[in-house]
Order: C-alpha cells, then sequence, then structure tokens
C-alpha cells in the first residue's frame, strides 16, 4: 500500500491541487456573493435583527449564528453580503476540513472525490451563499469529528480538549449537535471501549457541556423556551403524499441522485463487515496500516447511517426539513467515497453524481441571478423556490413612504418584522402582534404588544382585510408581489391598536 501519512502539517495538505480547488473555488463564489441580487431571506434578516440585541440564547436557536453576523456586519456594514459572507467563510473552511482528513486518513484520491462532491452537492452549494444556523454547524460537526478523529488515533489530553471545545461551539449553534455525544460514545462502546476508561475521554463531554452552561443557563430561565420549541417540530404530521414526494425526491436531488442509492447499498453491505469485525474474524487488521483506515470508516459510518436510517424511518411519521440532516451527510460522504472508489461500477455512479451535481450548483447560480430563466411553467416553479427571498425590498419602500419614526411599528408576521427592520434605513425595532397571548418568536420576548394599547400605530400586516384589533384604521397602502404562480399581499394601516378582536361600531375613542 503507498504511503499516505508523508504530509504533518494540516497545511501541508492544502498545498495540493485540492487547495488550490478550494482557493479557486472560493474566489469564485466570492465575486458571485458579491453581485448576488437576491434579498435576504426572512430567516437571514432575522438572524441580523437577533446581531443587534447580543445574548446567550434566543427563541428557536442557541446564540453563535447571531455572534458571528454581529462581527461580520459591524466590520463590513449591514448590507446583503456581508451578512451572508460568513456562510462561504465556513462552507469553504468545512471543505478544507473535510479534504484534509480524508486525504491524511484515506488517501488523496478520497479527499479529492470528497472535495468535489461536497462541494458540488446542491444542498451544500446553496448554503454557502445562505447565512443560517447551518454552514456554522457544519463547521462546527466536520471540526468535532476531525479531532474526534485524532483523538482516537492518538488518545491524549490535547486532541480530547479540542474535541470537547469543537463540540461545545456546536452546541452553541444547534440543537443538532448533541447527537455528537452519543454517536461518540457509541463508536468507543463499540470499537474502542478502552477509550471509556480514559480520563481524558471525560474531558471530551465535561468540556463540551461547559461550554454549552451559559446557553442552558438562559433557557433555565425562560421556562426551557428552546426546547419547546425544538419539541413543537416533531408533532407535525406527515401523513401526506405530497410531503413524501417532495421530502423524499429531494433527498436524492439536493444530496445526490447517485449518491443517495451509493449510501445504502454500501451501508448494508457495509454493516455486514462491522459484524464481522465484531465478532473477531477481522481483529488481525488492527495492528496494521489498515486498522487505522478501518477506524476511521468505521467512526464515519456511525456517525451517519444509524442517525440517518433512524430519522429517514421516522419521516415516515413526522414532517423533517432536509437541512436537519446535513451534519450526518457530511460524514457519509467520508466512508461511501473511500468504499466506492474501490470498485469500477460504483466509482462510475460517484462522477455521474458528481457530473449532475455541477449541473445543479450551476443552475442553482442561474436562477438566483435571473429567477425567470426559463419560459413557461417550469421558470415559475424555478422561480417559486426562492420565495423567501422576494419582496422585501418592495415592501419597505412602499412602507417607507408612510413611516412615521414617532409611531410604533407593529406587523403581523415575524418575516415582516425581520426584513423591515434590515431593509427599511431607519433600522427600526418593530413589535410583532400576539393576539393569542402566546411566545411564539423572539420579538414576543423583546417586546410585548401590550404596551401598545390604546396607542397609535403604523401596522403592516399580511392580506388586504380590515384589521379587527385597529380602531377606525386608515389604510396607507397595499403591495402584491407575485412569485412564480404564488403571491404574497401585504397591506399597511394606521390607527389605535387594541389587544383582541373589537368589533369598530362597538369601539369609541
Amino acid at each position: 500500500m503507498s504511503k499516505i501519512f508523508e504530509r504533518k502539517y494540516f497545511v501541508d495538505y492544502l498545498l495540493s491541487g485540492g487547495g488550490l480547488f478550494l482557493l479557486v473555488l472560493f474566489i469564485g463564489k466570492f465575486y458571485f456573493l458579491k453581485e448576488l441580487p437576491l434579498e435576504l431571506s426572512y430567516d437571514e434578516s432575522y438572524y441580523w435583527d437577533w446581531s443587534r440585541h447580543l445574548d446567550w440564547g434566543y427563541y428557536s436557536k442557541p446564540p453563535m449564528v447571531a455572534w458571528v453576523i454581529y462581527v461580520s456586519s459591524n466590520l463590513l456594514g449591514s448590507t446583503e453580503w456581508a451578512v451572508r459572507l460568513p456562510a462561504l467563510l465556513f462552507n469553504t473552511f468545512t471543505l478544507a476540513l473535510g479534504y484534509v482528513m480524508t486525504s491524511r486518513f484515506l488517501g488523496f484520491s478520497t479527499g479529492r472525490i470528497f472535495l468535489f462532491t461536497l462541494a458540488f452537492t446542491p444542498i451544500f452549494w446553496i448554503y454557502s451563499f445562505v447565512m443560517t444556523i447551518d454552514p456554522p454547524l457544519l463547521f462546527f460537526w466536520t471540526l468535532s469529528f476531525y479531532w474526534f478523529v485524532r483523538y482516537i488515533q492518538k488518545p491524549n489530553s490535547l486532541w480530547a480538549l479540542l474535541t470537547g471545545l469543537a463540540i461545545g461551539l456546536g452546541l452553541l449553534t444547534k440543537q443538532t449537535m448533541f447527537l455528537f455525544l452519543p454517536l461518540g460514545f457509541l463508536y468507543c462502546w463499540l470499537f474502542e471501549r478502552e477509550l471509556l476508561k480514559k480520563r481524558e475521554t471525560l474531558l471530551i463531554p465535561t468540556l463540551s457541556l461547559l461550554v454549552y452552561l451559559p446557553n442552558f443557563l438562559w433557557n433555565v430561565k425562560r421556562d426551557f423556551l428552546l426546547w419547546e420549541h425544538t419539541k413543537a417540530h416533531f408533532s407535525r404530521s406527515a401523513f401526506s403524499m405530497d410531503y413524501y414526494l417532495l421530502y423524499f425526491g429531494g433527498l436524492l436531488i439536493l444530496f445526490g441522485v447517485f449518491f443517495v442509492p451509493l449510501f445504502f447499498e454500501l451501508g448494508f453491505r457495509f454493516f455486514k463487515l462491522i459484524r464481522l469485525y465484531l465478532k473477531g474474524a477481522l481483529r488481525e487488521l488492527k495492528e496494521r496500516e489498515e486498522g487505522t483506515i478501518l477506524k476511521v470508516l468505521f467512526c464515519s459510518y456511525i456517525f451517519s447511517f444509524p442517525p440517518l436510517f433512524f430519522i429517514l424511518v421516522l419521516s415516515l411519521f413526522k414532517k423533517f426539513n432536509h437541512n436537519w440532516i446535513m451534519p450526518f451527510f457530511i460524514t457519509a460522504y467520508i466512508w461511501v467515497s473511500y468504499l466506492a472508489m474501490g470498485h469500477k461500477f460504483r466509482k462510475l455512479l460517484l462522477y455521474l453524481n458528481l457530473l449532475i451535481g455541477i449541473f445543479l450548483s450551476l443552475l442553482v447560480i442561474a436562477v438566483a441571478k435571473k429567477p425567470y430563466i426559463f419560459p413557461g411553467e417550469g421558470g415559475k416553479i424555478l422561480a417559486q423556490t426562492f420565495y423567501k427571498f422576494v419582496g422585501w425590498k418592495e415592501l419597505a419602500k412602499e412602507v417607507s413612504k408612510v413611516y412615521d419614526s414617532s409611531l410604533p411599528l407593529l406587523v403581523s408576521h415575524r418575516e415582516i418584522a425581520s426584513s423591515l427592520a434590515f431593509y427599511l434605513s431607519e433600522h427600526p425595532h418593530p413589535y410583532v402582534l400576539n393576539l393569542e397571548n402566546q411566545i411564539n418568536n423572539q420579538y414576543h420576548l423583546w417586546r410585548r404588544d401590550e404596551e401598545l394599547i390604546g396607542r397609535e400605530v403604523l401596522l403592516v400586516k399580511k392580506g388586504s382585510d380590515i384589521p379587527s384589533y385597529i380602531v377606525k384604521p386608515q389604510k396607507l397602502g397595499e403591495v402584491v408581489i407575485e412569485v412564480g404562480n404564488k403571491k404574497k399581499i401585504y397591506s399597511i394601516w394606521r390607527g389605535i391598536f387594541f389587544k383582541g378582536n373589537i368589533h369598530l361600531e362597538d369601539k369609541k375613542l
């Protein structure tokens, strides 16, 4: 077997064709990001608004995304590209980590196919231009996995501390990171039980939970609001043919037309090899060079196949979002790439998957620049995929015509609040209507609409119907935005705010 450990330091692996590809890719993406005409999605502007109120936690997520956007927007200004630049940086760092890791332990051929496949996997490509919680999560997940692999290769306090720190930062990014700890325990219990007896191993969960502690205390003070929000995600029933087609069809398009079938085919085959190994049939490999390779393969398998298989079965009953499973696919690309490269037909499928990924990634760029690039219904359907990103500047432009900073700005939904906060030149601090008296978003934590009762407000709401909670409402404008076959309708009002359903003819001021 050829030597694959000749390079010593991290940067040594980047001084290669893969490193040059990463540099060229970053420069190209950076230029595209600067020229991207796409408005911020309401999630991106929502997280930007969080960054104006730094804290240890927020309604639906830990604080990392707000901290990162705070740094970027304060250095580069509150612009669309400045908000999104961290997504590109995290995406590039994730690719670099994965490439170095696979090249170091599995050889440069595996490292290159991993790099190219991940770089042009459509969903990862998209999240290099969209700044949400997922780009930093993917980075900390990959970083944690990299340090964990180094730890199981050479258990010592340094690798344990670095692993624990990376996991802790991931816990401050998204709840998904909590799965890293039981998956790490599962790997050790199956393959490295001696590690469970080492004091250094205990450093990993201890440090990670210490880093996470401030966010935990934030949630304690707010009756575990974050966990209640997370639990609500798993209450959505999945019994719908439209959902099944969208979710399972989307898996192929977003994660790889040929990769997903390869993942399951190789996953069940590799499970048989793992059973042989656990029974002792392959123990002789442990002391040889192949033993290090097996550790990486087994570890990346445990961090991908079991959780993905469980989640995909669960998704038959509960609705899931595609971005929730992205971390597991990153580790899946490691072992699938290595195993597939050793078989002629599977290797061909990987290359075909890469070609399709490149085409779809370029299509994303084209549609982002020109939503109606294709005529007819097909063009409209593609345009609708950018529904979250369209219309906010137009809405802000209409609101700015009647905006009065002396009046409180009240809106019906949090997506309107965050978009107006970003796109109005005054960057106001809006209130979000809360007729049910339930905390449903971060704005309900910051500002209570009860403060506005009896006061004149400027209201921006979905739809054009008369708001029953405004006395003697004066309609100031209406905005209709067409996105493909869909329409967004917003109306602008001025009047006195009263909580609850008030019949206008019964209320006299």
